[in-house]
């Protein structure tokens, strides 16, 4: 038996042990501000130096930040797709905490004024933004995803799973699913 392969449905494995953990905590609008997540951070991130953050919000401990939003405190405040472009640098890593929903990319977008597009809803527009962070992730980078499944940017990309926490958040809120990815090597998608 292969053991890169999981025999009772005969398919690759993707994670061999990560880590697991559960917390309970407040929700939070702004995600890294959720104790057991900011904790997270300080572990993987530290000072933020060299990590990236497409869509950072009010407090992103990246070095460099970008947010739709002009009125957050990121570096730049354009598309996420706009903002990664023809970068060539490689960073050590990124935190990736979009809208979970369309329903909140709406309110998001409607908080400084601003409009969503179809396009802005579709899981497409999330998967090509993935697809272009990668390449700017070094091998050995992180990538620390954020929302309400823990797909994070995945095998396919080069990336593999090292650590899920959940934090529940009680009552009739969805818990938080992070994600925490070590890319492992360069994939290029044709």
């Amino acid at each position: 038996m292969n053991p890169k392969q999981d025999i009772r449905y005969n398919l690759p494995r993707i994670v061999t042990n990560p880590q697991f953990s559960c917390y309970w905590a407040m929700p939070n609008k702004d995600t890294f501000t959720i104790k057991p997540i900011n904790n997270l951070l300080s572990r993987y991130v530290g000072d933020g130096r060299n990590w990236i953050d497409p869509m950072a919000g009010l407090n992103s401990p990246a070095q460099v930040t970008n947010d739709i939003n002009p009125n957050t405190n990121a570096m730049f405040h354009v598309d996420a797709m706009e903002f990664i472009g023809d970068m060539i640098i490689l960073f050590n890593g990124v935190l990736f905490d979009p809208p979970y929903s369309p329903r909140q990319v709406s309110e998001m977008y409607k908080g400084f004024g601003g409009k969503a597009t179809s396009w802005d809803t579709t899981m497409s527009y999330y998967s090509k933004l993935k697809d272009a962070i990668s390449p700017i992730i070094r091998t050995g980078g992180y990538a620390i995803s954020f929302g309400w499944n823990s797909n994070g940017f995945g095998i396919g990309r080069g990336f593999e799973v090292i650590e899920i926490m959940l934090v529940k958040h009680g009552g009739w809120h969805n818990d938080t699913i992070v994600t925490v990815e070590r890319k492992k090597c360069n994939i290029r998608k044709i």
